[in-house]
């Protein structure tokens, strides 16, 4: 089983869309661009195959034209729907993969991965999630498959939180809960906080509660050592956060303001980062709790692309919706901002062989990029609803669940000639 996904700018049209390819070699379906020829990620009836992208520094190569990259691609893509198993698809890669690519194609029986680098590639937030559930599932079906992909816990959270709250649940005195509203509101959404396992729900309070918390803690930290640089502290950083509030080789340093003449501790600032950021929310959302959530600033967010404007046209026909997960899920989204996402999952799919001829696809919009087709976002719904399409090598079922036909066929030479006699 291959579990393959497509991240990238959110855009409508969409740069992908799924295809079912019918030639007298054989079939590939899965997902490919507009103008492209074959099948990028997907699979024919005997492998799959997906890739995955190095930062550009990772693999040195010699310098190679862009034209001659594009054409060892596409004909590495034509190899790879015409292979009969992993050493076929191996050999198709030859010398074909692009510069910061790596293929991975399976069959019923293999695994393999190409090139084999042994670039370490650093741990990440995602990385130690994705184990966590891997280690829960000993065996994978196509459902676990779908649900990892899908997975809306923040590792991030998982890891900050209990860092950043550890002297304020449970220890405070009563008379300080109560001296104002302010502290009967943090006492509130400390007790959601504590039961929260870090799922970023879009309609969830303790999501927006906690990167809110997070901005303005990182504020209190750096702002006095880098007062004019605001991108250094406005852009939560969690690597650095998780290493302050750990006092990783006394990182704990930076939580003290250096103005000040008493030494603030990470906890001091914690504490004044929540007031910060519960103040923040009363004034954006009001005073009850209850009607704050997620997805009120984080969206997912698909402008139309033929009209780079703000006008009431690109409003209509682009497509925005509360959206779950944020930068450190599996569920990809913005992948330097919490809040409002421009950046996504184009694609997923789940390619299993134990099926003997089904697979599970999904993307964001819809196969049309005609604004008034009623194809143009129909698949939406479905993606919100982390529900997948079943697709199938066997032309006969696609058949029968078509909604219509749509042929296309290119001009004669006498057509042609018509149609220009006119047009002179």
């Amino acid at each position: 089983m291959l579990a393959a996904d497509i991240s990238g700018p959110l855009s409508l049209p969409s740069e992908w869309y799924l295809a079912d390819l019918q030639t007298p070699e054989g079939v590939a379906i899965g997902a490919t661009m507009p103008g492209v020829p074959f099948i990028v990620v997907g699979h024919n009836e005997r492998v799959a195959w997906a890739f995955r992208s190095f930062s550009p520094n990772e693999i040195e190569e010699p310098e190679v034209s862009k034209a001659a990259q594009t054409s060892d691609f596409l004909m590495m893509l034509d190899r790879l729907a015409k292979s009969a198993g992993v050493n076929y698809a191996l050999n198709a890669t030859m010398n074909k993969v692009p510069d910061g690519l790596e293929v991975l194609a399976v069959d019923r029986t293999t695994l393999a991965v190409w090139p084999e680098s042994e670039v370490k590639r650093p741990g990440s937030f995602q990385d130690a999630r994705l184990a966590v559930l891997d280690d829960r599932r000993p065996v994978f079906t196509v459902e676990s498959a779908i649900a990892v992909q899908r997975d809306t816990v923040s590792a991030v959270a998982r890891t900050l939180l209990p860092l950043m709250a550890k002297e304020l649940w449970f220890v405070s005195s009563a008379s300080d809960i109560n001296e104002n509203k302010v502290g009967k509101l943090r006492e509130e959404v400390l007790d959601e906080l504590s039961q929260w396992n870090g799922e970023m729900g879009r309609y969830s309070l303790e999501p927006l509660v906690f990167w809110t918390w997070v901005r303005a803690l990182q504020r209190r930290i750096l702002q006095d050592e880098f007062p004019s640089a605001t991108a250094v502290w406005t852009r939560p950083n969690p690597d650095f956060l998780s290493a302050v509030l750990s006092d990783r080789r006394g990182s704990a340093i930076w939580c003290d303001i250096r103005p000040s003449a008493r030494i603030e501790t990470c906890q001091d600032q914690a504490r004044a980062a929540l007031d910060d950021a519960i103040a923040k929310l009363v004034d954006r959302y009001g005073s009850d709790p209850s009607v704050w959530f997620w997805g009120a600033e984080h969206t997912l967010n698909m402008q139309w692309s033929p009209i780079q404007s703000n006008g009431i046209i690109s409003d209509l026909l682009s497509l925005e919706a509360p959206y779950s997960g944020d930068p450190y899920t599996l569920i990809a989204s913005d992948n330097d901002r919490p809040v409002a996402s421009s950046v996504g999952t184009n694609f997923q799919a789940v390619m299993s062989f134990s099926d003997e001829s089904l697979s599970y696809f999904i993307t964001p919009a819809g196969q049309s990029g005609h604004p008034l087709s009623r194809f143009y976002d129909n698949l939406f719904p479905r993606w919100m609803q982390s529900k997948y399409l079943v697709m199938s090598t066997d032309l006969s079922l696609a058949r029968g669940g078509a909604v219509g036909t749509s042929r296309l066929s290119p001009l004669s030479a006498y057509s042609r000639a018509v149609k220009q006699g006119r047009s002179r």
